[in-house]
């Protein structure tokens, strides 16, 4: 299963891979934290609670952070379209979904 970052939730993730690093010395954790999440959801994509129409959510276990995604059966593909900290403003991100 692909799996692909849009633009701004790539952003996301690597201000928070940065964030982390330099905060808590944590950014490869973060980063490995993230690669195991989509590894799980590439393994069972329609596991993960459905939050929106298509969209669904993957809860981080150790940092704060969700990922917002968006499983497409057919083209065999997965779209991150949100690397969001659970305390953010959480519809920020649903406009990336309407392109």
């Amino acid at each position: 299963m692909k799996v692909v970052f849009e633009q701004e939730a790539l952003e996301e993730y690597r201000d928070a891979a940065r964030y982390s690093e330099r905060r808590f010395g944590l950014g490869v954790e973060f980063v490995n934290a993230v690669r195991h999440a989509t590894a799980e959801i590439s393994r069972s994509p329609g596991r993960f609670q459905p939050v929106r129409n298509d969209v669904r959510i993957y809860r981080l276990r150790r940092f704060p952070f969700h990922l917002f995604y968006h499983w497409n059966e057919s083209s065999e593909s997965i779209i991150i379209y949100a690397v969001a900290h659970h305390s953010r403003h959480p519809d920020y991100w649903r406009n990336r979904f309407q392109r």
